[in-house]
């Protein structure tokens, strides 16, 4: 198939894809013996491979975020919130975790003095309450305020992607793009975090140094 040469899927893969609904069917070749598919199906089967692989989404997030790319009525705020809220769904480990009494009320009033509106039911809030209590857990005592600098460091780099992400909007307007974009620059700075501590010990540990 030459659709799976091109999107580098195997048939089988693109098979389980059609019949669970995530990419469209294909056309109806002349003579009606074979399907044919277009670039809109590789464009499809590139994002689902980036949300599955990249984004490390379930199917399940998947066929949500798909759906929202293909409602034009909703608009690219909200499609920005449903793959943001699919990317929490797969924190589950940190859902296992307890939550401290008083963390949620220590998170919500550190929010507020940033003054970032976040939604009273958003993940990041319980995310970050879990985060506190098992702070305060291994060390004794956490103070909320260690959360400020990287606050400081994810607003600024929020802001460079969403500059980014309109100009990408405004140019040609694919919704597709500017998903897998988010999930890609997601990925990014995970990696560049990483990385940074990786040079930071390889510069602080002279045997390290040598060896690289």
């Amino acid at each position: 198939m030459e659709l799976s040469r091109r999107a580098e899927l195997p048939v089988p893969t693109i098979k389980f894809y059609l019949r669970e609904g995530l990419l469209p069917p294909g056309r109806s070749a002349p003579g009606g013996r074979h399907l044919s598919y277009d670039e809109r199906h590789l464009s499809r089967l590139i994002l689902i491979r980036t949300l599955t692989a990249v984004g490390r989404l379930s199917l399940a997030s998947v066929r949500e975020v798909l759906h929202a790319v293909d409602s034009r009525g909703l608009p690219i705020a909200g499609l920005c919130a449903v793959i943001n809220d699919a990317l929490f769904a797969e924190d589950s480990g940190l859902l296992a975790m307890p939550e401290r009494q008083g963390a949620a009320a220590r998170i919500d009033s550190f929010i507020d003095v940033l003054g970032w509106r976040v939604a009273d039911d958003s993940p990041g809030r319980h995310t970050l309450a879990r985060v506190l209590t098992a702070l305060e857990r291994l060390t004794g005592d956490a103070d909320v305020s260690a959360f400020t600098p990287y606050a400081e460091a994810a607003m600024c780099l929020t802001n460079l992607e969403v500059a980014s992400l309109s100009s990408s909007v405004e140019t040609n307007g694919d919704r597709a793009t500017l998903i897998a974009r988010v999930v890609l620059l997601e990925a990014a700075m995970a990696a560049l975090r990483r990385m940074a501590r990786e040079h930071l010990i390889q510069s602080a540990d002279p045997v390290c140094a040598e060896r690289a």
